[in-house]
């Protein structure tokens, strides 16, 4: 095969794009159960960049299109970035319009953000209950009650081979946005990627938590073994580059945030791109 035709099917399969338009492309996230909304940083002239690189470069008025796994996309317009204050004064809040509650991610509204399909599942799934069964048994759950709340489908890399992200959780005393303070035995949080690598199924472990089998005694030395939720903010490309990011959203009692990774077959890189309020 020539050298040109080897290259064109080569970036057809790898779902190579032109590199994004000029200029800034800020990345915003919206909380879970609330209106608030988390500017975690942006990307421009070919790099990442931080949540305070990127507010000193939004003046307000931008046009962004909101992300839901599973939902048509809709545009929002955004106002200026401002910090949030005491405790969390690095972190900053932007005011959209029309506001809408729920766990979601706001893209430029100049990138194609979604290049391919993302497509949630229906979460009765023997294949992927099995997926979760194993992964909290391996972390020593024995009896562990699967509860699969979210699958999410997609061709990340573009090269033709659809990725699910598996979200599972189980606390006895927690909400979707907020988990309790400490877990009860049997409580978990997990967050998994699952993708076809050199033909064998392989699973990524993006987050995970396991409640203490023994129940936390709060008059004892011990430190309290504080819960943690794990669940998927969106997936979205957003640098241009074909390829899909992981948006992530974690929460503990005190506090949450997000963070966005890269993955590859290779493996998971991280970004400077992320945002929190917590103490």
């Amino acid at each position: 095969m020539r050298a040109p035709l080897r290259t064109l099917l080569l970036a057809l399969l790898t779902g190579a794009q032109a590199a994004a338009p000029a200029g800034l492309h800020p990345v915003l996230a919206t909380l879970p159960g609330r209106t608030g909304t988390y500017l975690l940083g942006g990307w421009q002239d070919g790099q990442w960049l931080t949540g305070a690189q990127t507010r000193t470069r939004l003046n307000g008025g931008e046009t962004y299109t909101r992300l839901i796994p599973g939902a048509a996309p809709t545009r929002v317009q955004g106002g200026r970035p401002a910090s949030l204050g005491q405790p969390c004064e690095d972190t900053f809040g932007v005011k959209v319009t029309p506001e809408r509650e729920g766990l979601a991610i706001l893209t430029s509204a100049r990138l194609n953000a979604q290049p391919r399909p993302v497509t949630a599942l229906p979460t009765r799934n023997a294949p992927y209950e099995a997926a979760v069964r194993d992964e909290l048994k391996r972390l020593g759950l024995p009896n562990p009650q699967v509860n699969l709340t979210r699958l999410i489908r997609a061709d990340l890399d573009g090269n033709g081979t659809q990725e699910v992200i598996i979200e599972a959780r189980r606390f006895q005393n927690g909400r979707d946005d907020f988990p309790p303070p400490v877990g009860q035995p049997g409580d978990y949080s997990l967050l998994l990627l699952r993708a076809v690598v050199g033909g064998k199924v392989v699973t990524t472990v993006l987050g995970e938590h396991i409640a203490p089998q023994t129940p936390w005694d709060p008059g004892s030395s011990d430190p309290m073994p504080m819960a943690t939720l794990h669940r998927l903010a969106g997936l979205a490309d957003l640098n241009g580059d074909g390829r899909m990011e992981l948006i992530q959203y974690g929460a503990y009692y005190e506090g949450s945030g997000f963070s966005v990774q890269q993955w590859t077959p290779a493996g998971l890189k991280g970004t400077p791109l992320e945002s929190g309020c917590g103490v």
